[in-house]
């Protein structure tokens, strides 16, 4: 049931590419089916990200929307800011410098 779990951190280190965007897709909505009113992704210890990585960050955003849950990118460094920036990203996804700044539960009305 929604508000039961709070939020749930997900930790990505490594990549988040081709390869794991299915796991990561998948982990965030097993959070939710949990009854997780929020996901918190720390991409800090992510060195390498590219489209499907994107995109399914994207995708979980928007899913977690839909069903009025709240998405949040947490520490991601330099290079995916610069990725974000130059994709306008930054502009739709909620993005906080860590996990400490980062909302908890409910969305809110935005992107």
């Amino acid at each position: 049931m929604p508000g039961e779990a709070g939020a749930v951190v997900l930790t990505i280190v490594g990549s988040l590419d081709f390869y794991t965007a299915a796991a990561f897709i998948t982990a965030v909505g097993e959070a939710f089916d949990a009854g997780a009113d929020g996901v918190r992704v720390d991409l800090g210890g992510v060195g390498f990200c590219d489209s499907s990585g994107l995109a399914v960050l994207v995708r979980a955003h928007k899913a977690a929307q839909r069903d009025g849950h709240r998405f949040t990118i947490c520490s991601p460094g330099h290079v995916l800011n610069r990725m974000f920036a130059l994709t306008a990203l930054d502009t739709v996804l909620d993005i906080t410098t860590d996990i400490a700044s980062a909302p908890n539960g409910e969305a809110n009305s935005g992107s």
